[in-house]
């Protein structure tokens, strides 16, 4: 509709805007990592605080435009995936002060959120199933735990090169290598995520079912056996394990490897499961 169209360019504009952001960022962070320099480092931080912003205010433009969420879609969803690894970037570098995850999680936040503007939005109006606070805040704590446990997966395989590289004696002793996120960094930095992930997802799992039972099941009696509420049991239980052996004294080695284990089934669960098996969770 004609109305909708303003809503739509900004969204646009808005997005492009931050993906300069995110792009300078990124050449701040890799410079920042290969020559450290506090003004390269402060200038890398402004600008993914920067595009950050800015990617906020395209989702909320393109949810104007849509009349809905703006990740009903499988290319909405990667854009919110990518803002939420912007954030959680900007979130470890307060926690730990610590720049070094920069050059390795803005070029990917780049990518999606590019991917996400070479696709335009669907204007297919969205079900009334698919409206209110509860369904979005369902959906928005789910892809933030998603974010959070693809952070801790690429920390945890950080972590597991470089314990393994320190062992074999690859690591150089000089130029790049030494400025990688130290090991003390990466293991902390993998448990945080971690438990963001796992409040994120508890939380955004318990507002589903909620939401669920007051929405679906006129319709739908039977929606608890759709397999992807199975998938997210089992993947929130997994996580659930992984935080409790890690608080109770793991081998950071073991929390890395099964970081990146429970990532595969995050991603089993965010494509196949809803592209294939779920009936109910389906990009539309």
């Amino acid at each position: 509709m004609p109305s909708l169209a303003p809503s739509g360019v900004t969204a646009t504009v808005f997005g492009f805007v931050a993906l300069a952001c995110y792009a300078a960022s990124a050449a701040c962070y890799v410079a920042h990592l290969r020559r450290p320099r506090a003004a390269v480092g402060r200038a890398a931080t402004g600008l993914a605080f920067a595009g950050a912003l800015l990617h906020l205010a395209a989702l909320y433009a393109r949810s104007v435009f849509l009349h809905s969420v703006p990740y009903r879609d499988l290319v909405g969803s990667m854009a919110l995936l990518g803002y939420f690894l912007a954030v959680l970037n900007l979130l470890l570098e307060l926690r730990h002060g610590d720049r070094s995850l920069g050059p390795f999680l803005m070029p990917v936040v780049f990518l999606f959120l590019l991917v996400a503007l070479e696709v335009p939005p669907g204007k297919n109006p969205p079900g009334t199933d698919l409206k209110g606070p509860v369904f979005a805040l369902h959906v928005t704590l789910n892809m933030a735990g998603y974010a959070a446990y693809a952070v801790a997966c690429a920390l945890a395989a950080l972590y597991l090169w470089a314990g393994h590289a320190l062992k074999s004696r690859k690591l150089a002793l000089d130029g790049v290598s030494l400025r990688f996120p130290s090991l003390s960094f990466l293991e902390r930095a993998t448990r945080t995520s971690l438990g963001i992930g796992f409040v994120a997802g508890t939380i955004g799992f318990c507002l589903g079912g909620y939401w669920a039972s007051r929405v679906w099941r006129p319709e739908h009696p039977l929606w608890l056996l759709d397999p992807k509420v199975a998938a997210a049991l089992v993947i929130l239980a997994f996580y659930g394990v992984v935080l409790v052996r890690a608080h109770r004294g793991a081998a950071p080695v073991t929390t890395a490897r099964l970081a990146v284990v429970g990532f595969g089934l995050v991603i089993l669960s965010y494509t196949v499961v809803n592209l294939f098996a779920s009936r109910l969770h389906v990009f539309t």
